[in-house]
């Protein structure tokens, strides 16, 4: 049985295959965790008759990102320290976020309240080791694991805690440095993908600086609806969070025909319309083999790899490529 696996099934409801394998004994944790990520590849997490989502999706991301199970005596420890640990300023700016979370989505906030919200990103604040502890927009980085783990608060926490400590931690710095390499390196891959709006969108003075902050720093969580926000967080749990930044510029391609026919793209740039995450992960995908060795893997390190801004300017000069 893999780590994190989910408890019995509710009666009347009829596992399917994931549900059966995530369940079942692996002679081999990384075979298994391969053949579980080819799976969310292949058929993706079904969502039953009567349910909102895929009622195990928090097991399965748990279990892809490797965090166990928190307990809740440790996580009721950690909300007790919250008072006496954490800045006045940190804990405002909290507050000054949580209300705005996914403002226009009902459903979310009848599943997920504010009062969740506040105590998991001040948990997460007092236990990052980068003095930052909190950055505009980690709020809806919580949004989707907040819903998705809306039973349980304290592996809320974990999972959110694990996400910008192990993989992003360069999303949180004080100066967002992960976030600005993403952003440059959307500009690049665009390039490389479609120069034709690349060079459109350069004459209209848009770089992705400029239009997709909000999409690099929240991973697409910012854009709805939620569930396609889900969708496309099983595959970046399943494959690396990284992908956010093929995500963004898939956003782009699907959008083309009305961004050129367009004399201001902004407008339609301002608001990322809807997302398509079938396609979205489809496109993102087929850019794989069109990208220059080595930009993927600056694409993959972005995130926790400090020498990538470096690397990526002389891989720049390298493919004379210009953004």
């Amino acid at each position: 049985m893999l780590a994190n696996s989910p408890p019995k099934q509710i009666k009347g409801r009829k596992k399917d295959s994931i549900e059966q394998f995530i369940g079942s004994s692996q002679l081999f944790l990384e075979n298994g965790l391969s053949q579980l990520r080819y799976m969310i590849l292949i058929e993706g997490l079904s969502v039953p008759p009567g349910y909102d989502q895929c009622p195990y999706r928090l097991y399965v991301w748990s279990i892809l990102l490797r965090v166990p199970n928190l307990p809740t005596d440790s996580y009721l420890r950690l909300v007790a320290r919250v008072p006496g640990t954490l800045h006045g300023d940190i804990y405002s700016k909290i507050r000054n976020d949580t209300f705005r979370t996914l403002m226009n989505d009902k459903n979310f906030h009848s599943k997920v309240s504010e009062e969740s919200l506040i105590r998991i990103l001040s948990c997460v604040a007092i236990t990052t080791d980068n003095k930052v502890g909190y950055v505009q927009g980690m709020n809806v980085l919580l949004a989707p694991i907040a819903y998705t783990c809306n039973r349980s608060e304290p592996q809320a926490y974990a999972l959110l805690h694990s996400l910008v400590t192990k993989h992003i931690p360069l999303y949180i710095t004080p100066n967002l440095d992960g976030v600005h390499t993403g952003l440059s390196l959307v500009d690049v891959v665009l390039r490389i993908i479609d120069p034709v709006l690349s060079d459109y969108l350069d004459s209209k003075f848009l770089k992705a600086e400029i239009y997709a902050f909000p999409s690099v720093l929240t991973l697409s969580a910012c854009t709805p609806p939620l569930k396609s926000v889900l969708k496309l967080w099983d595959f970046l749990c399943a494959y690396g969070t990284h992908m956010n930044i093929l995500f963004v510029v898939a956003q782009l391609i699907i959008n083309r025909t009305a961004l050129l026919n367009s004399e201001q793209p902004m407008k339609i740039l301002r608001s990322f319309p809807n997302l398509e995450e079938n396609e979205i992960i489809k496109l993102s995908l087929s850019f794989i083999p069109e990208l220059p060795k080595g930009l993927y893997d600056l694409i993959s390190r972005h995130g926790y790899d400090s020498n990538v801004p470096a690397e990526l300017k002389l891989f720049l000069i390298e493919h004379r490529l210009q953004t």
